[in-house]
């Protein structure tokens, strides 16, 4: 019987998904994806109407980091067409979403990165001495986000 518990309400950071617009391929799970970090720069301002030597701090130009995405290495796939594209000099930008979701896997959170472009790619490290899955690394850049 589901009640009113913290474990029925629980986001468990292992229980999430990533979604391009425009690719739908079976080997786009991702293993691992970074926080979002959003940032306002403060800007420093001395209004000449102000006694003393006091300076007022106020927002500014909002900044994102990259998003971070790292999965098991599947070959060549629409997620690394997108990438050929950039790297050739196409603007090909897409809108990313990343979906924080309960075990019954409603959704808790949601945030949409528009105009966002991969910026980056790390191959697999190798190793014979392992068993871990190769894994490989896209950071995406993105314009603007939007949090719902």
């Amino acid at each position: 019987m589901s009640g009113p518990y913290p474990t029925d309400t629980y986001s468990g950071s292992f229980n999430f998904r990533v979604t391009v617009s425009g690719i739908n391929d079976p080997f786009d799970g991702f293993t691992k994806c970074s926080g979002i970090v959003w940032e306002t720069e403060a800007w420093t301002h001395n209004h000449g109407m102000m006694a003393g030597d006091t300076d007022r701090e106020l927002p500014g130009r909002n900044t994102f980091s990259e998003l971070v995405l790292e999965r098991v290495y599947a070959g060549f796939d629409d997620f690394m067409s997108w990438r050929q594209r950039i790297v050739s000099g196409q603007q090909d930008r897409r809108n990313v979403s990343v979906e924080v979701m309960r075990q019954d896997m409603s959704v808790v959170k949601r945030w949409e990165l528009l105009g966002a472009w991969p910026s980056s790619y790390e191959s697999p490290d190798l190793s014979a001495m392992g068993s871990d899955g190769a894994m490989e690394r896209f950071e995406l850049t993105y314009e603007t986000l939007i949090e719902l």
